[in-house]
């Protein structure tokens, strides 16, 4: 699995592209649809929301899993033919409006909406007579009869993204909701050399049981370990905006320790799990009231 995995790189790369107007206007005809992202496919001046979607899956090098098409119709027969068609929200997947009308990325979901990113669309709550002049985010209700289905890609590392599909064929485990948000990223320590995250860890759900392996830490004093012989911290921070509780045990020569509840919350920022010095614990097991998500992060001694 790459780290982090591609789903994750290609939302955050969706996420980082301005919400603003691309397009130039025109007196007497309206916007021009000529837009970087039509020049980047190599086919401007036409409507323009698959080809938004080819660009953001070619800037992080992964087009290959998607048809190059500027077509809305031909991304949905694509995704039918080739088994990757879903009635299910995911994160990355193509959604497919008004059978051919529109298509945006999925950016988040829950039980009753899904939320999107496109190219070609309007700011929400903003008209300009029925066209499409920039990149904008958007929600709308899951079962919209607008709402036709999605294409649900295979990333190229094989890991599945949170998906509300119950038996996703890319063997992922459903999961309520989840909605993007920036990974926390740690500070660095003046008294460290270096500080890396080194995992990122899959969607955390709600009410399951989530074991997290990690290498052996060290301390000044013991620097054992692997990749880092500093001391590790496991770090959560709950998804889609529920605060909760999340209850903590560690494996210590294959036997757990007694669980303990922590409160985690959106305001609160990330809750930071600092791990035994000592290299004992191998795994952490997680069992949280809210989904979460989050990384292991070391710290090499100078």
């Amino acid at each position: 699995m790459t780290n982090p995995p591609d789903w994750r790189r290609f939302v955050d790369h969706v996420e980082s592209i301005p919400e603003k107007i691309y397009e130039h206007w025109v007196p007497g005809t309206g916007w021009d649809n000529i837009t970087q992202f039509g020049a980047e496919y190599g086919w401007n001046g036409v409507p323009w929301c698959a080809i938004f979607e080819w660009c953001m899956f070619h800037d992080v090098g992964m087009d290959a899993i998607v048809p190059k098409t500027a077509a809305v119709a031909e991304l949905m027969s694509w995704a039918q033919a080739h088994g990757q068609w879903s009635e299910y929200p995911s994160i990355g997947a193509l959604t497919i409006f008004g059978g051919d009308v529109h298509t945006e990325i999925v950016t988040g979901f829950d039980a009753d909406t899904v939320y999107t990113k496109g190219g070609n669309s309007i700011q929400a709550g903003a008209t300009d007579n029925g066209q499409g002049n920039g990149v904008w985010s958007h929600q709308r209700a899951r079962r919209d009869p607008y709402v036709t289905g999605y294409l649900a890609p295979r990333f190229p590392d094989g890991v599945c993204p949170p998906t509300a599909d119950p038996a996703d064929p890319r063997g992922g485990r459903a999961v309520v909701s989840w909605r993007w948000s920036p990974l926390p990223v740690p500070p660095p320590a003046a008294a460290y050399a270096e500080e890396t995250v080194l995992a990122y860890l899959p969607p955390i759900p709600a009410g399951a049981d989530t074991d997290v392996p990690v290498e052996p830490a060290g301390t000044t004093d013991a620097p054992v370990g692997g990749a880092r012989n500093g001391p590790l911290w496991l770090c959560v921070i709950p998804q889609g905006g529920a605060d909760g509780s999340v209850a903590v045990s560690m494996r210590t020569g294959g036997a757990w320790g007694a669980p303990v509840e922590h409160p985690v919350a959106a305001a609160d920022g990330k809750l930071v799990l600092p791990l035994p010095g000592d290299g004992s614990v191998d795994v952490v097991r997680l069992h949280p009231t809210v989904p979460l998500q989050g990384y292991v992060t070391g710290r090499q001694l100078a």
